[in-house]
């Protein structure tokens, strides 16, 4: 049974309300507001509605009020006050203090439980509808987060299929991701964002660990070639953003205004576009080049530049920040590279930071490698034992 607490020093008009309302409610009667707060301040069960009488010794009704609201624990009680005759003034008063309503003397009972009841079941109502909110809250929160760890799942997934494919692939777009990332919050964060909203962060470094997922359509002979290409191999090569974006647009159809997926598609396919407009696949130049692809512009070569490769070596951080300054405004948004100047250092931390994991990872592949051989000359020797 819901609960009305009565505020009122008049006996009388106490004794006329709790007779009717209490055949429906669990009926509080006190005579001062500092009664009721005594007895509010020990309550387990907070009543829903309090009916105050507006002429309250100590500072009157609206003090009452006041206290109510500025207690976190009583502040959703709906008040309906009690008023000699209407004043508007008093009115707008009341309800700045939070007043839900009026009820003018002298009181009658039959329309203050009227008043009463339609507030309970508007108060049931804000219940449910806010109970539904919620549930539908962690529905949401449950999907997306299942929904990103899809995203991780197949992104570790093709990530590792290019690393075995070529040997580098792979790690390669695991380190421009991170790089990515660097310039990223950088830009967000100081507003050269080009309408990309700062909660998408994380699924925008997420899906540029595909942006060379085309290389996956590149010949073996191609990707894994140490010298230099020939015309007709620089061309197969260069097909890579296009495989990957055509790949894309063909099943997003499934997934129609995805961000993952936009995103995507914008960093696989045009993260080789040049500012100058002399990039490839389809020569687009300045800030026709979506943002993202301009950003992962100064990633990818970073990464290229500094890592090392079976056909190169790397080069210092310092000469790769200096190949990437002369490029601004030709191959590179000379805003991404302002950015880059200001975050340079988190770059060689990040790329130390790597080189260590990738020398972690080679110990282990050969510790692996050792232990298996072991294993191989013991099983041999006890073959030819029996």
């Amino acid at each position: 049974m819901n609960t009305v607490m009565l505020v009122n020093q008049s006996d009388i008009e106490l004794r006329v309300m709790q007779k009717a309302l209490e055949r429906s409610y669990t009926v509080l009667t006190m005579n001062s507001s500092k009664q009721a707060l005594g007895r509010l301040s020990m309550a387990t069960v907070i009543p829903e509605i309090a009916v105050v009488d507006l002429g309250l010794p100590g500072g009157g009704g609206f003090a009452f009020v006041n206290a109510l609201k500025s207690n976190e624990k009583f502040k959703d009680i709906c008040v309906i006050m009690l008023e000699d005759g209407r004043d508007e003034a008093t009115e707008l008063e009341g309800y700045a203090f939070g007043v839900t309503e009026f009820v003018y003397k002298p009181v009658n009972a039959t329309i203050l439980k009227k008043r009463i009841d339609i507030q309970m079941e508007m108060l049931s109502n804000k219940k449910q509808l806010n109970n539904y909110v919620s549930q539908l809250q962690q529905n949401v929160n449950f999907h997306a987060q299942n929904s990103l760890r899809l995203e991780y799942f197949l992104i570790g997934m093709i990530t590792d299929l290019l690393s075995k494919k070529d040997g580098f692939t792979g790690t390669h777009c695991v380190s421009v991701s991170r790089y990515m990332g660097i310039l990223l919050q950088d830009m967000l964060m100081s507003g050269v964002n080009y309408g990309v909203p700062k909660e998408d962060y994380e699924i925008i470094v997420l899906s540029a660990q595909l942006h060379d997922m085309g290389k996956m359509g590149v010949p073996d002979s191609v990707l894994m070639k140490e010298g230099k290409y020939t015309d007709e191999e620089f061309m197969a090569m260069k097909s890579h953003p296009v495989y990957a974006s055509d790949a894309i647009q063909k099943y997003s159809y499934l997934l129609p205004d995805n961000k993952f997926v936009i995103y995507m598609y914008q960093m696989a396919r045009y993260h080789h576009e040049r500012f100058d407009g002399n990039g490839y696949p389809d020569r687009l130049s300045g800030y026709n080049i979506p943002f993202l692809a301009r950003v992962l512009a100064v990633a990818d070569v970073y990464d290229a530049l500094t890592a090392k490769r079976s056909y190169k070596q790397a080069i210092t951080h310092e000469q790769a920040c200096s190949i990437i300054l002369q490029g601004s405004g030709t191959q590179f948004d000379p805003a991404v590279v302002n950015t880059f100047s200001r975050v340079h250092r988190m770059f060689y931390e990040t790329q130390l930071q790597i080189q260590q994991q990738l020398l972690q990872q080679a110990v282990k592949q050969n510790q692996a490698a050792s232990l298996m051989h072991q294993s191989q000359q013991m099983t041999s020797q006890f073959g030819e034992g029996r």
